[in-house]
């Protein structure tokens, strides 16, 4: 599925998490938890949501997911052209789908793509400048 020709979403077989999954970037009391790493590939951000089963029924676990990428496609602009992958699904500790706002998931999902680190800090880390001296 393309949104505005920059990114997709991710569909079966799009993409592999990583062993071990990577840690959630906010809390154990947020109801959403949110993981993100890497591609190999270059391009855009891709989104894969997930909603269990056991957290409703098809209803609200699809409208959870609509609100989910509304919120994805409303603060994506800081990471346009870099490759990430976001993972979101309800926490352990989620209240019921229908009960978390569009506002919460924004809120909760705009703090953690403040979290992710920017590419160009981690790809130089560690190396220093010098010049060459004879």
């Amino acid at each position: 599925m393309i949104f505005k020709g920059r990114f997709r979403t991710v569909r079966h077989k799009d993409h592999a998490v990583p062993t071990p999954p990577p840690r959630p970037l906010l809390g154990q009391a947020s109801s959403l938890d949110i993981r993100a790493w890497r591609r190999a590939e270059t391009g855009g951000p891709m989104l894969l949501v997930t909603s269990p089963r056991k957290t409703g029924r098809a209803v609200r676990r699809n409208q959870f997911r609509r609100r989910v990428r509304m919120a994805f496609l409303a603060g994506v602009a800081p990471l346009l052209d870099q490759p990430w992958v976001v993972w979101v699904r309800p926490g352990r500790t989620a209240p019921p789908l229908d009960t978390i706002s569009l506002q919460e998931i924004e809120n909760q999902l705009r703090l953690a793509l403040r979290r992710l680190p920017a590419l160009d800090t981690q790809d130089n880390q560690g190396t220093l400048d010098t010049p060459d001296t004879p």
